[in-house]
Protein backbone atom coordinates (compact mmCIF):
# COMPACT_ATOMS: atom_id res chain seq x y z
CA UNK A 1 0.00 0.00 0.00
CA UNK A 2 2.87 2.35 0.88
CA UNK A 3 4.51 1.55 -2.43
CA UNK A 4 1.38 2.59 -4.35
CA UNK A 5 1.36 5.96 -2.56
CA UNK A 6 4.95 6.60 -3.61
CA UNK A 7 4.16 5.76 -7.25
CA UNK A 8 1.13 8.07 -7.24
CA UNK A 9 3.14 10.84 -5.59
CA UNK A 10 5.99 10.44 -8.08
CA UNK A 11 3.57 10.61 -11.03
CA UNK A 12 1.89 13.74 -9.60
CA UNK A 13 5.21 15.48 -8.98
CA UNK A 14 6.46 14.60 -12.50
CA UNK A 15 3.24 15.91 -14.03
CA UNK A 16 3.51 19.14 -12.01
CA UNK A 17 7.13 19.74 -13.06
CA UNK A 18 6.27 19.18 -16.71
CA UNK A 19 3.28 21.53 -16.50
CA UNK A 20 5.37 24.24 -14.79
CA UNK A 21 8.15 23.88 -17.38
CA UNK A 22 5.70 24.30 -20.24
CA UNK A 23 4.00 27.27 -18.59
CA UNK A 24 7.33 28.96 -17.83
CA UNK A 25 8.78 28.73 -21.32
CA UNK A 26 6.39 31.26 -22.81
CA UNK A 27 4.70 28.71 -25.01
CA UNK A 28 7.91 27.48 -26.65
CA UNK A 29 6.72 24.95 -29.25
CA UNK A 30 9.96 22.97 -28.95
CA UNK A 31 9.25 21.95 -25.32
CA UNK A 32 9.26 18.24 -24.62
CA UNK A 33 5.81 16.77 -24.80
CA UNK A 34 4.54 19.28 -27.35
CA UNK A 35 2.97 18.20 -30.61
CA UNK A 36 4.88 20.80 -32.65
CA UNK A 37 5.42 19.89 -36.30
CA UNK A 38 8.14 22.08 -37.89
CA UNK A 39 6.77 21.38 -41.37
CA UNK A 40 3.42 22.97 -40.61
CA UNK A 41 4.62 26.43 -39.70
CA UNK A 42 6.70 29.23 -41.17
CA UNK A 43 9.74 30.50 -39.33
CA UNK A 44 9.39 34.31 -39.36
CA UNK A 45 13.16 34.66 -38.88
CA UNK A 46 14.05 32.99 -42.20
CA UNK A 47 13.55 34.77 -45.52
CA UNK A 48 11.98 32.78 -48.33
CA UNK A 49 14.57 32.36 -51.14
CA UNK A 50 13.29 33.16 -54.60
CA UNK A 51 15.63 32.64 -57.56
CA UNK A 52 15.76 35.50 -60.04
CA UNK A 53 17.47 35.50 -63.39
CA UNK A 54 19.74 38.39 -64.27
CA UNK A 55 19.27 40.52 -67.39
CA UNK A 56 20.77 38.86 -70.44
CA UNK A 57 22.38 40.53 -73.44
CA UNK A 58 22.68 38.57 -76.69
CA UNK A 59 26.36 38.37 -77.71
CA UNK A 60 27.85 38.96 -81.14
CA UNK A 61 27.31 36.21 -83.69
CA UNK A 62 30.15 33.65 -83.46
CA UNK A 63 33.22 33.74 -85.72
CA UNK A 64 34.79 30.43 -86.77
CA UNK A 65 38.21 31.34 -85.31
CA UNK A 66 36.69 31.54 -81.80
CA UNK A 67 35.00 28.13 -81.85
CA UNK A 68 36.15 25.37 -79.49
CA UNK A 69 35.10 21.87 -80.51
CA UNK A 70 33.86 19.60 -77.73
CA UNK A 71 33.08 15.92 -77.63
CA UNK A 72 29.66 14.42 -77.18
CA UNK A 73 29.00 10.90 -75.90
CA UNK A 74 27.26 8.66 -78.43
CA UNK A 75 27.63 11.38 -81.08
CA UNK A 76 25.70 11.55 -84.29
CA UNK A 77 28.49 11.18 -86.86
CA UNK A 78 26.78 13.74 -89.07
CA UNK A 79 27.43 16.60 -86.62
CA UNK A 80 30.31 18.38 -84.90
CA UNK A 81 29.74 20.54 -81.80
CA UNK A 82 31.42 23.83 -80.88
CA UNK A 83 31.24 26.57 -78.25
CA UNK A 84 32.05 30.18 -79.09
CA UNK A 85 34.78 31.11 -76.57
CA UNK A 86 33.82 34.81 -76.75
CA UNK A 87 30.26 34.07 -75.63
CA UNK A 88 31.01 32.04 -72.49
CA UNK A 89 30.06 33.73 -69.22
CA UNK A 90 29.08 32.80 -65.68
CA UNK A 91 26.87 35.06 -63.59
CA UNK A 92 27.32 34.37 -59.88
CA UNK A 93 24.14 36.25 -58.94
CA UNK A 94 21.90 33.72 -60.67
CA UNK A 95 24.31 30.80 -61.13
CA UNK A 96 23.84 30.59 -64.90
CA UNK A 97 26.49 29.64 -67.47
CA UNK A 98 25.72 31.29 -70.82
CA UNK A 99 27.24 30.25 -74.13
CA UNK A 100 26.75 30.09 -77.88
CA UNK A 101 26.68 26.58 -79.31
CA UNK A 102 27.37 25.90 -82.98
CA UNK A 103 26.39 22.55 -84.48
CA UNK A 104 27.87 21.88 -87.90
CA UNK A 105 26.74 19.16 -90.26
CA UNK A 106 29.05 17.36 -92.67
CA UNK A 107 27.30 19.11 -95.52
CA UNK A 108 28.30 22.51 -94.12
CA UNK A 109 24.96 23.54 -92.59
CA UNK A 110 25.14 25.28 -89.21
CA UNK A 111 22.70 25.54 -86.33
CA UNK A 112 23.57 28.31 -83.88
CA UNK A 113 21.94 29.06 -80.51
CA UNK A 114 22.71 31.27 -77.54
CA UNK A 115 21.75 29.34 -74.39
CA UNK A 116 21.96 29.38 -70.62
CA UNK A 117 22.43 26.48 -68.22
CA UNK A 118 21.58 26.25 -64.52
CA UNK A 119 23.85 23.62 -63.01
CA UNK A 120 21.96 23.22 -59.74
CA UNK A 121 18.56 22.86 -61.41
CA UNK A 122 19.86 20.85 -64.40
CA UNK A 123 17.97 23.12 -66.78
CA UNK A 124 18.69 25.05 -69.97
CA UNK A 125 17.15 28.00 -71.75
CA UNK A 126 17.53 29.14 -75.36
CA UNK A 127 17.75 32.94 -75.57
CA UNK A 128 18.28 33.22 -79.33
CA UNK A 129 18.73 31.22 -82.53
CA UNK A 130 20.86 31.93 -85.58
CA UNK A 131 18.68 32.93 -88.52
CA UNK A 132 20.99 31.59 -91.24
CA UNK A 133 22.07 35.13 -92.18
CA UNK A 134 24.61 35.71 -89.41
CA UNK A 135 22.15 37.25 -86.94
CA UNK A 136 20.50 36.13 -83.72
CA UNK A 137 16.72 36.08 -83.42
CA UNK A 138 14.90 35.71 -80.11
CA UNK A 139 12.27 32.95 -79.86
CA UNK A 140 8.66 33.89 -79.15
CA UNK A 141 8.77 32.02 -75.86
CA UNK A 142 11.93 31.35 -73.90
CA UNK A 143 11.60 29.24 -70.78
CA UNK A 144 13.71 26.96 -68.63
CA UNK A 145 13.49 23.26 -69.53
CA UNK A 146 15.01 20.07 -68.14
CA UNK A 147 18.16 18.83 -69.83
CA UNK A 148 17.30 15.70 -71.79
CA UNK A 149 19.52 12.82 -72.84
CA UNK A 150 18.48 12.31 -76.42
CA UNK A 151 20.08 12.32 -79.86
CA UNK A 152 20.63 15.70 -81.42
CA UNK A 153 20.36 17.69 -78.18
CA UNK A 154 22.45 15.31 -76.05
CA UNK A 155 25.25 17.89 -76.17
CA UNK A 156 23.55 19.77 -73.31
CA UNK A 157 23.82 16.76 -71.01
CA UNK A 158 27.53 16.48 -71.80
CA UNK A 159 28.12 20.22 -71.36
CA UNK A 160 26.45 19.93 -67.95
CA UNK A 161 28.27 16.77 -66.87
CA UNK A 162 31.76 17.23 -68.29
CA UNK A 163 32.40 20.91 -69.00
CA UNK A 164 30.20 23.45 -67.19
CA UNK A 165 29.06 21.81 -63.97
CA UNK A 166 31.68 19.17 -63.18
CA UNK A 167 33.34 18.85 -59.78
CA UNK A 168 36.62 20.38 -61.03
CA UNK A 169 34.92 23.78 -61.33
CA UNK A 170 34.19 24.67 -57.72
CA UNK A 171 34.31 28.42 -58.34
CA UNK A 172 33.10 28.92 -61.94
CA UNK A 173 34.40 31.61 -64.26
CA UNK A 174 34.46 31.95 -68.03
CA UNK A 175 38.22 31.23 -68.01
CA UNK A 176 37.79 27.96 -66.09
CA UNK A 177 34.93 26.86 -68.32
CA UNK A 178 36.93 27.59 -71.47
CA UNK A 179 39.86 25.66 -69.99
CA UNK A 180 37.57 22.67 -69.36
CA UNK A 181 36.36 22.85 -72.96
CA UNK A 182 39.92 22.94 -74.29
CA UNK A 183 41.78 20.61 -71.93
CA UNK A 184 39.34 18.86 -69.60
CA UNK A 185 37.75 16.59 -72.16
CA UNK A 186 36.92 13.07 -71.10
CA UNK A 187 39.44 10.43 -72.05
CA UNK A 188 39.15 9.17 -75.61
CA UNK A 189 39.31 5.68 -74.12
CA UNK A 190 35.96 6.14 -72.44
CA UNK A 191 33.15 4.27 -74.20
CA UNK A 192 31.02 6.46 -76.43
CA UNK A 193 33.61 9.14 -77.13
CA UNK A 194 35.09 9.66 -80.55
Amino acid sequence: MAMNRWVVLLVMVSWGVLTLAQAGDGGNPYTAGSIYDPHESVNPNVEEYEWQEQNVEIPAFPEDENLIEFQVTRPNAAFSYFIDANSVSYTEADGVVRYTVVIKSRTGAKNVAFEGMRCTAREFKTYAFGNGKGKFVRPRKAGWKSIADNGYTRYRKDLHEFYFCNSRILDPSSEKIISELKYGRPSAREPGFR
